[in-house]
């Protein structure tokens, strides 16, 4: 893209989701032990940025009230195994033009 006298060079690419999950394991494990240099800490961080730009819908209904519960009733439910994946309410979800983050 080039504006005025200033050329700008867009770099992005694309990553799987399985693959970005490995890697972000593999980054992981040598961030976590103190033991990666600051690039892989920095990729760490990008990838897991990356990430959670995408937003999943989970709701719990412990009590079978018919409403979510909130995230505290997973310990509870680590202890019944009673909670179930409701479906998603894509309601609340605003709709929004998808734009490519730029670095």
């Amino acid at each position: 893209m080039v504006t005025g006298n200033k050329a700008t060079i867009e770099k992005t690419m694309q990553m799987g989701l399985g693959e970005a999950l490995e890697r972000l394991l593999r980054l992981h494990n040598v961030v976590s032990q103190a033991v990666g240099s600051p690039a892989q800490v920095d990729e760490y961080n990008m990838i897991l940025e990356a990430l959670n730009e995408t937003k999943l819908d989970l709701g719990f209904d412990c009590d079978l009230d018919g409403v979510p519960d909130t995230v505290a009733i997973f310990a509870e439910s680590a202890k019944t195994g009673c909670c179930r994946i409701l479906p998603a309410d894509t309601s609340r979800r605003k709709s929004k033009p998808t734009s490519r983050r730029r670095r």
